[in-house]
């Protein structure tokens, strides 16, 4: 997930991964195989079919403190943010940025929206 400002500086980027954990590591969110691969699971945190998940995730708009008569004063300099949300999918794990598009990962779903703030 991105925001971005009106001129396009990136204010916030996160991720989530959803991801079997083997008893073989267990810690970290690292696949070892891919998932079609996966035996003896300490837990499954990944997304079955159909199933939803709710997130939540904290964006900070950007600001600058300034005085002004002895007080101090928070003023946000970009009220209006775009963002981003993608899911993809990592057959057989990896870091994202480094993968092929439809090759080592799949997008599945990518949705846009306006967020301002008053």
């Amino acid at each position: 997930m991105t925001a971005k400002t009106k001129d396009g500086k990136e204010v916030f980027n996160q991720q989530k991964i959803y991801t079997p954990q083997s008893a073989a590591k267990g810690r970290g969110d690292k696949m070892v195989y891919g998932p079609h691969r996966k035996s003896g699971m300490l837990r499954d945190t990944t997304l079955q079919p159909g199933q939803t998940k709710a997130e939540t995730f904290e964006i900070n708009f950007p600001y600058e403190d300034s005085d002004k008569d002895d007080k101090k004063i928070r003023n946000v300099t970009a009220k209006q943010l775009e963002v981003v949300v993608r899911l993809w999918h990592l057959p057989a794990g990896g870091e994202l940025a480094k993968l092929e598009v439809d090759k080592g990962k799949f997008l599945f779903h990518e949705s846009t929206r306006s967020v301002t703030v008053e």
